[in-house]
């Protein structure tokens, strides 16, 4: 075996959602893992590691970073804590 795994980290407070915009589809997953927040892409092959979900400003500029669509990075990341927002409604937090 040429690998070992060392550490096994636990993933949390993930969510996932679908935002439509200009025409196309972005499936949304966010979450903590050890290291801080991330976003991932799935349908698009993107990931990045992010800033809390509510930042829009850091989470727009770490999601242009994957090259995703030109205007695309801030509403995505807009959409990204109105869903955060919501389920911290929901939650009563």
């Amino acid at each position: 075996m040429d690998y070992k795994i060392k550490s096994t980290y636990e993933v949390t407070q993930t969510h996932e959602f679908s935002v439509d915009w200009n025409g196309f589809n972005f499936l949304i997953i966010y979450g903590h893992h050890i290291n801080g927040w991330f976003i991932a892409f799935p349908n698009w092959n993107k990931c990045t590691e992010a800033g809390e979900p509510s930042d829009v400003a850091y989470n727009a500029t770490k999601i242009a970073f994957t090259n995703i669509r030109a205007e695309a990075p801030m509403y995505l990341a807009q959409a990204i804590k109105e869903h955060w927002e919501s389920i911290k409604e929901r939650e009563g937090n």
